[in-house]
């Protein structure tokens, strides 16, 4: 898979027990690597629209403004199917590790072209 031109870029707010991290993808066909979280969170489509992947199926396209319930150790992906697509992912605060990440359950990271 070739690198999107132009990377995705983050901002994260943790406030009043909530974590979100908010994602700006430029690129339509950007992907945001599978991975799983041990809890249950909510990803907020801002703007743009985007299919979500699970196990490599298809589980919808969501156009904003929309919001996305996703399960404890889900295995999801994100494929941006316009450009300049905003993504929050909102989690519960107390369940982000010493890294200041939420648990994470799996990560698969993409083989990237040179």
């Amino acid at each position: 898979m070739k690198r999107a031109e132009h990377q995705p870029t983050s901002d994260i707010a943790i406030y009043a027990g909530i974590y979100c991290k908010t994602y700006r993808v430029p690129d339509a066909g950007t992907v945001l690597p599978q991975h799983a979280h041990d809890w249950p969170h909510l990803t907020l489509v801002i703007a743009g629209t985007v299919c979500v992947h699970s196990e490599n199926r298809c589980l919808g396209e969501f156009t904003a403004p929309m919001t996305i319930r996703i399960a404890a150790r889900m295995l999801h992906t994100f494929t941006t199917l316009t450009p300049n697509v905003t993504l929050a992912c909102i989690h519960n605060a107390d369940h982000i590790d010493a890294d200041g990440e939420p648990t994470m359950h799996t990560r698969a990271d993409l083989e990237l072209e040179d």
